[in-house]
């Protein structure tokens, strides 16, 4: 099977639906550290995507503030599984499998068998900051454009702060 490239996809569907968005160039980053460290943008405005796979079943992209993290008992919940069947795919499995490069992975589908649920906390971002497939570049949107074009469902996944 073809590699697909995540990225070519992302911004053909941002342009088929004429959605207005901003690539921004950078070095290559791989985590919300890095970016923070080396990406101009505000850390309050970055949306970071985790990859997740059902067991043998559809792909999960969970699409939350940079600072927070999954509550994966939330997560399963949202997709009707029990917490042992929500698998954290490989780097490797992500880049073969879907073409996102790691530290670039998007809230944007790029084939039919993938999920979007994105943290209610995120409503509180009107721009945010988010990968575009590719690591070496930041994808600029309005959370409403996202929301609309990914088809997420808004839910609290996001592990409660101590």
């Amino acid at each position: 099977m073809e590699r697909t490239n995540a990225y070519s996809v992302v911004i053909a569907s941002l342009k088929d639906h004429q959605i207005a968005f901003t690539i921004h160039a950078h070095e290559a980053i791989r985590t919300v550290s890095d970016a923070e460290e080396k990406l101009l943008f505000p850390k309050t405005s970055f949306l970071k995507t985790i990859v997740f796979k059902i067991k043998h079943s559809s792909w999960i992209l969970a699409a939350l503030r940079g600072e927070d993290s999954v509550d994966y008992r939330k997560l399963a919940a949202a997709f009707g599984v029990k917490r042992d069947d929500i698998i954290r795919p490989s780097a490797e499995e992500i880049e073969a499998s879907l073409g996102y490069e790691i530290g670039g992975v998007c809230p944007i589908p790029v084939q039919p068998d993938m999920e979007v649920v994105v943290d209610s906390n995120a409503l509180k971002m009107e721009q945010v900051y988010c990968g575009s497939g590719r690591n070496d570049r930041t994808l600029e949107i309005k959370l409403q454009d996202l929301l609309r074009l990914s088809q997420a469902r808004v839910l609290p996944l996001a592990r409660e702060q101590a």
